[in-house]
């Protein structure tokens, strides 16, 4: 998995003082960063009250992953490739 040696822009906002917001934030950055990430983020869309984003695992699996912004849910979709995942996120997760 290659990391790139630039930040990427600002794909969504979040407001941080908004408990499920604060929560999806902190488990993103958890997720991908460190020695041992889960995953790289590879495109993200906030709709609404969900947050979509295309991942791929150490693995090389690629999933979108489909996050509340209001409760604790996540839901997962495996993808056959990088591309099929971001074009997901760009349809909203679908």
């Amino acid at each position: 998995m290659n990391r790139p040696d630039i930040l990427p822009e600002i794909a969504a906002a979040l407001d941080l003082s908004a408990s499920g917001e604060l929560s999806v934030h902190d488990f993103l950055i958890r997720a991908t960063t460190g020695r041992s990430p889960l995953f790289q983020a590879l495109a993200v869309l906030r709709q609404g009250k969900s947050l979509h984003v295309a991942v791929e695992s150490v693995q090389g699996s690629c999933f979108v992953l489909s996050l509340s912004l209001v409760s604790k849910s996540l839901k997962w979709r495996h993808y056959m490739s990088q591309a099929d995942a971001r074009q997901a996120v760009l349809t909203g997760g679908k």
